[in-house]
């Protein structure tokens, strides 16, 4: 509460701030269409002010509120950090490596832009975890009519990237994807499944389990590893945790490791310049995301230490 106190009085003055700038902008902008109504400025002069007008908005609106969001990040996210686990560490500029991104299996295309931020990282009990917020995008280009290059720009995955040491010795890699052939097309959607491929990871892997093969289709390099791995306890927590945070979640299993990645379209730790701090719906917000990463470890049982590496 101290510090959501001092943060909320800060919050109050860049808005205030803002809205002065705003009704500067605005009259501006009128005055900008008052003048080109009459015929007194030239329509690409209009647009370069115009332009000119918005860009320097964003300007100011980033100068305003930089430090605030950095300090914000490095007072009230790492005490909710702490609050889980005070041994673990938050750094807000870092970011789950590309190399382990890459190493997961769980994507067929490779990142030409790869950002993130707000790793997470140290020991959960006898886990070793991180996680950060991660955005993978590839770029397609094409030639217009005019002979013109044209770039654009593909989401391969934006949201929350978890990477937990396993508690299983893994020689292949197992990848557990959201199955949508087979809800949408019911037996004919295993034909589609067993002719797909994923990467390098092409065999389907037939499990009996109804419940987790309503939401997920498993691929691996090997039968009797994945069957090994994916026992029916873990499929029923894989499960549970899909209902529960009601999202397309993936999950690998390589070396060492398990990799989930949980979409999600928003930016999760980032402060709200233009909702008051004093929001219980706000602050838990955080909580609830957070606790939604670091409960992958007790969801998954990952600090079962029942069987020993080789």
């Amino acid at each position: 509460m101290p510090i959501l106190r001092i943060f909320e009085t800060r919050r109050k003055r860049i808005l205030q701030n803002i809205v002065m700038i705003l009704f500067f902008i605005a009259l501006l902008t009128i005055t900008i269409f008052i003048l080109f109504a009459f015929e007194l400025i030239h329509p690409i002069v209009a647009f370069v002010l115009l332009l000119v007008v918005v860009v320097a908005f964003a300007i100011a609106y980033r100068q305003l509120t930089k430090q605030y969001m950095s300090q914000f990040k490095q007072h009230v996210i790492t005490a909710i950090v702490n609050f889980f686990d005070s041994t673990l560490q938050y750094d807000p500029h870092g970011r789950v490596s590309e190399f382990q991104f890459l190493q997961s299996g769980l994507f067929n295309a490779s990142p030409d832009r790869y950002r993130g931020e707000d790793r997470v990282f140290g020991i959960l009990d006898k886990t070793r975890i991180e996680f950060s917020e991660v955005h993978a995008e590839y770029k397609s280009q094409s030639v217009d009519s005019d002979g013109s290059t044209q770039t654009s720009w593909h989401t391969i995955f934006k949201g929350l990237f978890f990477v937990g040491d396993f508690n299983k010795q893994i020689k292949g890699t197992t990848v557990v994807l959201p199955d949508v052939a087979e809800r949408l097309f019911g037996g004919l959607g295993k034909f589609f499944q067993s002719i797909q491929k994923l990467g390098r990871h092409p065999e389907l892997i037939t499990l009996e389990d109804p419940a987790f093969e309503k939401y997920f289709v498993v691929y691996g390099d090997d039968q009797d590893e994945a069957r090994y791995i994916l026992t029916p306890n873990l499929m029923e927590r894989i499960v549970s945790f899909r209902e529960r945070t009601g999202q397309k979640i993936r999950l690998s299993f390589c070396g060492e490791n398990v990799y989930v990645a949980i979409p999600s379209d928003y930016d999760m730790f980032e402060a709200r310049v233009f909702r008051t701090l004093w929001s219980k719906s706000l602050i838990k917000s955080y909580v609830d995301d957070m606790a939604m990463a670091l409960g992958v470890v007790e969801e998954l049982n990952l600090n079962r230490r029942v069987w020993t590496k080789g």
